[in-house]
């Protein structure tokens, strides 16, 4: 709010921010965060967007990431990839009425050339009737709570994994080298013992979103109970490769530390 107050209120259009933070590493505000953000945005007029391309129909076992908390509707809401369950490109903008209304009477002059192309169009639509057909998200809330007994078995049993965390059917994993310290910095170039972890997922069988130091756990939201404990053995057999390399690096480290150590220190 100091910020706000700072900048000045007439002078911020928007806060726009994820519901529940996706590629950096499924992170869920803590209690309050959400709300206070729309009472702040309430109290100085400003508009409140969510992006849910990543949390948006169903990933989190609401429809919508912004349901997970009381009385917070956005403003303005992006979604994307669940929306045609990727079979089609397809993104979405949802306004409430009051925005709606004013874009109708007062139109701006401009366009897409592929908006509501009609064939992503129709995918959407069977895919949204699908989910709700087939009550997608109560599956998702049935395996939320295997996700969470799978991602702890994965963090006790691996030294390579500091801590998971997950919500509905979106979960996270953090690495670590033999130091306790992550494998390396975000966006940097992997070193080899990373490029062996791919290596040994690709041979698993598993395609994850996998940007170092985070290891995304993102299934099909339709998976079942068994397929998805298989997925996590899968990924435990990779881990257990990644483990050995990180112990044999770390006793190599450990081997030079020692021959440093061992040699005569001559002073004039």
């Amino acid at each position: 709010e100091d910020q706000i107050c700072a900048e000045g209120p007439e002078s911020i259009a928007a806060i726009m921010l994820e519901s529940i933070v996706g590629a950096g590493g499924v992170l869920v505000p803590p209690d309050g965060y959400m709300e206070g953000v729309r009472a702040l945005c309430d109290k100085y007029g400003i508009l409140m967007i969510c992006d849910e391309v990543m949390v948006g129909f169903g990933r989190t076992g609401h429809f919508f990431g912004f349901q997970h908390f009381e009385g917070v509707i956005p403003d303005i809401v992006t979604s994307a990839k669940g929306l045609t369950g990727s079979y089609m490109p397809l993104s979405m903008v949802g306004v409430r009425q009051k925005i709606k209304d004013h874009f109708w009477k007062n139109p701006v002059g401009w366009g897409a050339t592929y908006h509501a192309h009609p064939v992503a169009m129709a995918c959407a639509y069977e895919t949204v009737k699908f989910m709700l057909k087939e009550d997608i998200l109560g599956n998702v809330n049935k395996l939320e709570p295997v996700m969470l007994e799978e991602l702890n078995r994965i963090v006790l049993k691996h030294d390579s994994v500091r801590q998971g965390r997950a919500v509905g059917l979106f979960g996270c994993l953090d690495l670590v080298n033999s130091q306790g310290q992550l494998v390396q910095q975000l966006g940097a170039p992997s070193p080899p013992e990373v490029q062996l972890l791919r290596r040994a997922m690709r041979e698993q069988g598993l395609f994850s979103l996998f940007r170092p130091p985070l290891l995304h756990c993102a299934p099909p939201l339709i998976i079942q109970e068994a397929e998805l404990r298989d997925g996590f053995r899968r990924l435990s057999a990779a881990l257990d490769i990644f483990d050995d390399e990180q112990r044999r690096i770390g006793f190599s480290n450990l081997e030079e530390q020692s021959r440093r150590s061992a040699q005569p220190f001559f002073s004039a």
